[in-house]
């Protein structure tokens, strides 16, 4: 069991940290589940992952922002 500090920080537990390995640095994010909260490790990186390949053999960035923007002079 973990309890908050009065400056709201947490500290996880041995074990949880060696399983996923998260070191000093590492950076997480909470996210809402349902009516649970679950820790996210790296969110970018999985940001990264769920938007890898939309656009492949599809438009260039510049094609893409141009679309949704309209054409930027």
């Amino acid at each position: 069991m973990s309890r908050v500090t009065a400056k709201y920080q947490l500290t996880i537990p041995r074990e949880v940290r060696r399983e996923l390995k998260i070191t000093p640095g590492t950076e997480v994010d909470i996210a809402r589940k349902g009516d649970k909260y679950v820790l996210v490790l790296e969110p970018i990186n999985e940001l990264k992952k769920r938007w890898r390949g939309r656009f492949k053999n599809s438009k260039t960035t510049d094609e893409y922002m141009n679309e949704i923007r309209g054409k930027v002079s």
